[in-house]
């Protein structure tokens, strides 16, 4: 086990009832955004609830925490977003997002979380993943399928700690978003803030 492995923790959607799956409407979908950052006083991502339907069926009422989740990537409400911008994480960009409920009412304060660029820190002889299958090429990286998680010493020790705070992870198909220790109090909330933390060790 690396000395990170307890130090860092995996940012996931809560399995809370009633957490929206968050899919964007056709402007959106067109707009690259889950890899590039949106130019400044461009519109605002628009996501509604893939669920939707489901919900309504089974009498489950959508809610709308802090933090809600489109796949793996985040987006965060306002006050969130002003916690995160005073740590200066490197490739990460906000931009304006708006969640149209299962109500059609619109929630205008969130911030869709983009990495520009991913950090690619698993250790290959200490993780466990699919050595026999050669990656998915993707979006121009490399991808495998990881199932245990162990991350790699060195590499992170040439990095200072501010420059690895909060990070999407590399050459993963889960492309899991991490964060340092540090920084579990302002995802996690009281608990409700729809996300929750898993450290790296006990995935």
């Amino acid at each position: 086990m690396s000395k990170y492995d307890k130090e860092y923790f995996f940012v996931r959607k809560s399995k809370a009832t009633g957490l929206p799956f968050l899919v964007p409407d056709a402007n959106t979908e067109d707009r690259r955004f889950r890899y590039e950052a949106q130019a400044v006083g461009s519109p605002p991502l628009v996501f509604t609830n893939g669920w939707k339907d489901k919900f309504k069926a089974e009498k489950i009422k959508s809610t709308t925490p802090d933090i809600l989740f489109a796949g793996a990537d985040m987006v965060v409400r306002q006050p969130i977003r002003e916690k995160l911008l005073t740590l200066s994480v490197p490739g990460m960009s906000l931009h304006p997002a708006v969640y149209i409920d299962d109500d059609g009412a619109w929630h205008e304060d969130y911030w869709y979380v983009t990495f520009t660029g991913r950090l690619d820190c698993w250790d290959r002889e200490n993780s466990e993943y699919d050595e026999d299958e050669p990656p998915v090429e993707l979006g121009g990286f490399q991808l495998h399928q990881v199932y245990t998680y162990s991350l790699n010493e060195k590499l992170l020790d040439d990095i200072p700690q501010d420059q690895r705070l909060l990070f999407k992870m590399g050459g993963d198909l889960n492309a899991f978003v991490v964060c340092h220790q540090s920084l579990a109090a302002i995802l996690r909330g009281n608990g409700g803030s729809g996300a929750e933390l898993q450290c790296v060790a006990d995935y």
